[in-house]
Parts: C-alpha cells; structure tokens; sequence
C-alpha cells in the first residue's frame, strides 16, 4: 500500500492483533478484528494503526521469533469466515460449531492468552476442515486448482509448506537435525512436492495461507478506505530454525550469531540465538530476498516499524560457539593484523598474553580446591614447567565448556577463565579487542605505559568501523526505501552510532523517541528532552510493547517531577496515575513535534476506571530478557463492541486528539 504522506501531525494506537476481543473471535484476536478497530479510531480521531509482527512462529508466542519472514500465523485466522467452513455437511458443521463454541468459551475469561491450547485447538480444526475436501486421498479439482494459483504467484509459499510439512514429520525438530532434506536445493524442493505423498500436506499449509492473505487484505483495504493507516513491524533478524534459513542457507552466516555487547544490566552482554546476514551474498542476489520481503509487506501495509535499524549499520556477532555475548565484535567493523599491532608497540609475546587467558596454578587452587585436580584434567594444558595453564585447543567456545560434563559448582570458573582476554583472534590472523577489555586480569597488571598501545588501537578501531557502518547502512536502507511506497520508521535505540541520525534524516526515515529515555545524557542533571522539541521526522511512543506502560511506569519512577515538568505540567505531579492523570499526561504529549505520535492501546484505556485491570504490571505485553507464560499474553479488558459504545473514553480521548489533529505542519511534501 501507499502512505499518503506526512501532511500533518499524526496520532495512533499500538495493539497487538493477539491482544483484540470480539465476539466473534477465538481466545486471541484475528485479522478480521481489525476493521472493527479501525472503526472505532476513526471516531475517536486516531489516524494510524500499529501492530506487532504477525508472521508465522509456530508454537513460540513471541512475534518476534518467526519460522518465516513471509507466511502469516493461522492463529489470527477466523475460522467461521472460511468458505470451506460454510461447506461443510450439515452434520460436520454442527460438531465444527459445537467445537469453536467450547474453544471460545475455554478461553474467554482467561484474563491473558493461553498460547500452546489455543494454537493446537485452532490447528486441529483447521485440519478437520480441510480434511472435508479431500475424497479418496485427493483435494477436490477447485480448490486445488485455486491452491495451485496461489503457489504460483507468491515463491516463498512452496519452501515454507515443505518446511511445515517436513517439521511435521520429524515431530517439530529443527531442520538442522532432519534426516530427509535437510540440505534442501531447488531441484530437491521440486521433487519433494513433486511425490504425490507430500501434496496433501503441502496443499493444507498452502490453504491456510490463501485464507490467511484473503482475511488479512480484506481487512487492510476495510482500514484503509477508512482513512487509517495501518502499520506493521518486520522484525530484522530471522529464526535459524526458518523457512527461509532452511531454503536460503547462502543469505545468512553460520559462522555468527546475533547478540548485543556488555552493558551495565548484562555484563556478558546478550547471545539472541539467531543467525546473522551475509550481506555481500545479498548483495550480489540486489537483495532480492529483503525486496520480496517488503513488497510483501506492502500487500497489508503502507507504513512500518524497522526493528532495530542498528542492525542495518552493523550487528554485534558472537561467534556460533559461544552461549554469551562478551566475545563478539561489530560486523562490518574494522580489524587489526598482526603487523598492525607489532608496529603499535605490541610484540607477539604480548599479543598472545592478551588474546589467549594464561591461568595461574594459585587461582586453580584458591579457587576450586579439591575440584582443581579434574579441572586441569579436562580443561588445561600446562605451559612447560611453568605454573601457568592454557585452555586446551578443543575449547574452542562457552558450549565447548558446557560439554566438559563438569560440576555446576566447577563450570562457571573456566568460563570466567575463557573470557578473561583482551584481544580476539580472528580468521586470517586479524584482532579484535574484546569490547570489555579494560577488565582482562592480565591488561590491568600492565604498567600504563604498557597499556598505551591498546587504548590506542581499541581507539583508531572504533573510529574506522564508523564508516563502514555508514556505508552498509545508506545501502540498505536506501533499497528499502526505494522498493515499496510504505513509509519507514526505524527504531533506533540503543548506543547509537554518530552516523545513524544522519543517514536515517537523508532517507526521510522517521527515527523513535521514548520520552522516558529521550534525555540530554551529556548534560548536567540529564533533563528531559520536550517533547515539543522532537525532530518532526520521528515516532514519539510514549510506551512500547517491551516496556511498563504509562501507569507501569508512574508507579516505578521514584522522581516524576522532572518528567512532569517537561511536559509543561504545573505543581507537583500526582502520586497516582488516575485517569485525570492520563488525561494531563496525554493531552501534554499531544504537544509533541514528532510527526507521529503512538500510544499503547493501554495507555488510552488508562483515561477511563473501567477498564482498570487492577495491577499495571498486567498491563504488560512483555519483559525483555525473562521467558514465561507472562510474556506476550496481554488481552484488551474489552470487546471492541464495547470498546465502540464506551461514551466515557470517547469524550475523554477525541478532544485530547483533536488537538493535535488540529495542529497543521506548514511546508512539508506530501
């Protein structure tokens, strides 16, 4: 779809698609939800609408761990819309009816989403009605023939169905441990869809996503002859464990895993688990598979959320070995040979103190006491006659370590001993310096004088990188913009480099500002940055799905004063977050300069007592860095057909948006 342009300030809702009810919807919401939203932002002013990632994840309840960047996950679809569901046999569909109305009711008043049961209850029905249009082994002639019309128009849809149908049969396993077709090719995909034992299977998945893409466009083209946008989220990273992995294996690194560096709330930094890109092989395909992508996207859309756009400039890579995040480096980033560092003043003798941890025998004893003896055993290899160890040659990584079969009490001591260097040793004889270098035992013996050389090359490091990441960036992103006509808002948090800003205002993509973490950091006191005084190019989000809310937030900031102050607000502001707080707090941010401004759908909700879930941690979609049923679970406390009749919060909420609405931007391009 087209954006129509940044004529004005804009204001919307952000709410995953999971997180709607209606009447007619299953225990979570689905695609056909959405107009009926759309319907109610209309009369209350609000102009776009912002959802989560909807791609297929299987039975992972993140949106942010897809097994494709394509299809669309079957747990969004409606299943009473489906023309197949209104064939049925009278007697088929009275049990189907019977089935969706127990599956409706088991979860109703479930005040969070109960994921697992609801996508093998959802799954199973999906089955059984496909398996009405089958007759002696074989899918009547339409429907077939409409199934095969889709596969010919969309070439992600066959490797993602052969990708399901083969993860069937080797009950959910990774395809990295498959004994059929593991190392797919083209010819080996075509033959495999050619057996006539694997079309059903392929057949079913491809239906459900011709459903899937006909529910989801009708309901994009309701929201958009509406007047609202609606705005997706395409997640930058892709599951190792993926239709597209599976299919693309020259696209993305085995070498490397995705991961963020050290930082004051992870010290060994974060591993993500997921496979990193080769962008020169993309390159060289003019990034055929991110085109295809996009364009894909822009079927739903017109505009969309660029997960971490950092990545784009250059992602921190940890070496696939590793289960932490403390070795990896910056790629595209600048390296440093041998010669490089001798001619720096560090001879080999140095280099290889600093880049291999040498352990002294005092250490093995203080610290594992009677565990020292099957430590050295299994672990380390004495230098010489001297009382200093190595870690043997096969260490090659933290999972390496694991695998050692040590006690627990004993296994954490060779990891801090693996990762106690200064220096990595890359391919062809190049280095790295760990990004918490400062902290490598050996480093901090040296005199200063000795530790001169490293600073400097650990320095002039990081400044060469920043054009490589420049570069890389402006590339990237500047085939996405020109692919589609959607328009583009980055989120680009996180320690930024000096090259992102201005790459992302030449391209005209908006950028983010999170007005609890928009601060002059540099700046005594680190005050709050007005949201008056946002880049008209930017997002300003006020709370996202990573984040507390509002109300989360009220209630754990112990200084609200500043904040408050910011905004404009008189006194002192409210100890609690009441709806008349809502409406003060809201109704300031409508003041901000960004050209979008996009609130939770729980941050509106907050202008009215009634739809008070008691605690706002409940109001949580999720928290970063845990794992539990708690995350990506959240559900509105309303139906959208109540949400359409409450008279309160729309008296409340259109004014707050109307001026903002009423506020014109003089001299933009349309």
């Amino acid at each position: 779809m087209t954006f129509s342009g940044l004529t004005r300030y804009l204001t919307g809702v952000l709410v995953p698609v999971s997180a709607l009810r209606s009447r007619e919807s299953v225990g979570i919401g689905e695609f056909a939800d959405l107009p009926d939203l759309a319907r109610w932002c209309a009369s209350v002013g609000l102009d776009l609408i912002q959802i989560l990632p909807v791609n297929d994840t299987g039975w992972q309840p993140s949106p942010y761990s897809a097994l494709t960047a394509f299809a669309l996950h079957p747990i969004y679809l409606r299943i009473s819309d489906l023309p197949e569901y209104a064939a049925l046999p009278q007697e088929v569909r009275e049990k189907t009816d019977a089935e969706l109305t127990r599956i409706r009711a088991s979860h109703e008043s479930n005040s969070r989403i109960r994921y697992g049961s609801l996508n093998d209850e959802k799954h199973s029905l999906l089955r059984s009605i496909f398996a009405a249009s089958v007759a002696e082994g074989r899918l009547n002639e339409p429907l077939a023939a409409e199934i095969d019309s889709f596969l010919g128009r969309h070439s992600w849809l066959l490797p993602y169905a052969a990708f399901k149908s083969l993860k069937d049969h080797h009950d959910g396993a990774p395809w990295t441990q498959w004994t059929e077709l593991r190392d797919v090719t083209p010819e080996s995909l075509d033959s495999f869809a050619a057996d006539g034992r694997n079309r059903l299977a392929i057949q079913f998945y491809a239906w459900v996503q011709l459903r899937l893409e006909e529910q989801f466009t009708r309901a994009a083209s309701e929201i958009a002859a509406l007047g609202i946008t609606l705005k997706g989220d395409l997640p930058i990273l892709i599951n190792e464990d993926s239709a597209d992995a599976w299919m693309h294996r020259d696209y993305f690194s085995t070498r490397f895993r995705a991961g963020s560096p050290p930082d004051g709330e992870n010290a060994l930094g974060q591993n993500w688990g997921l496979p990193t890109y080769d962008w020169s092989a993309l390159s060289r395909d003019n990034y055929s598979w991110w085109r295809e992508r996009l364009r894909h996207a822009a079927q739903f859309y017109s505009a969309y959320r660029i997960d971490h756009v950092l990545g784009f400039f250059r992602v921190w890579s940890v070496p696939s070995r590793e289960t932490t995040g403390y070795l990896g480096h910056y790629v595209p980033g600048a390296t440093a040979s041998r010669q490089r560092l001798n001619e720096a003043g560090m001879d080999d003798g140095r280099i290889r103190w600093l880049a291999e941890p040498h352990i002294r025998d005092e250490w093995i004893k203080n610290d594992l006491g009677d565990e020292g003896d099957a430590v050295r055993a299994i672990a380390l290899d004495q230098i010489g006659d001297q009382r200093l160890y190595l870690l043997k040659e096969s260490i090659r990584g933290e999972r390496d370590i694991d695998d050692l079969g040590l006690s627990d009490r004993a296994l954490g001591w060779p990891h801090q001993q693996y990762r106690d260097r200064a220096l990595v040793r890359l391919p062809d004889d190049e280095f790295v310096h760990v990004w918490s270098f400062g902290n490598c035992s050996r480093f901090r013996d040296l005199a200063d004088h000795e530790k001169e050389p490293m600073w400097h090359i650990a320095s002039r490091l990081s400044a060469e990188s920043e054009d490589a990441w420049e570069e890389q960036g402006r590339t990237i992103l500047s085939m996405m913009r020109e692919t589609t006509e959607m328009l583009p808002c980055a989120e680009d948090l996180g320690s930024i480099p000096d090259c992102v800003p201005g790459v992302l205002e030449s391209l005209r993509i908006l950028g983010l500002r999170i007005p609890r973490w928009a601060r002059r950091w540099h700046e005594e006191g680190q005050p709050y940055i007005p949201v008056a005084d946002y880049p008209f190019l930017t997002v300003c989000a006020p709370s996202v799905h990573d984040t507390s809310t509002l109300r989360g937030w009220w209630h754990e900031e112990q200084d609200k004063a500043p904040f408050w102050q910011s905004l404009g607000l008189a006194g002192d502001p409210p100890t609690d977050y009441t709806p008349e707080t809502a409406r003060s707090v809201l109704a300031a941010l409508m003041e901000t300069s960004a050209a979008l401004c996009v609130l939770q759908m729980q941050d509106l909700l907050a202008l009215s007592s009634e739809h008070d879930l008691g605690h706002a941690e409940d109001e949580r979609v999720n928290i970063p860095g845990t794992m539990s049923e708690f995350n990506w679970g959240y559900r509105m406390p309303c139906t959208l057909d109540r949400l359409a009749t409450d008279g309160v919060l729309r008296s409340v909420l259109s004014p707050i948006v109307e001026q903002r609405r009423a506020r014109r931007v003089a001299g933009l391009d349309a």
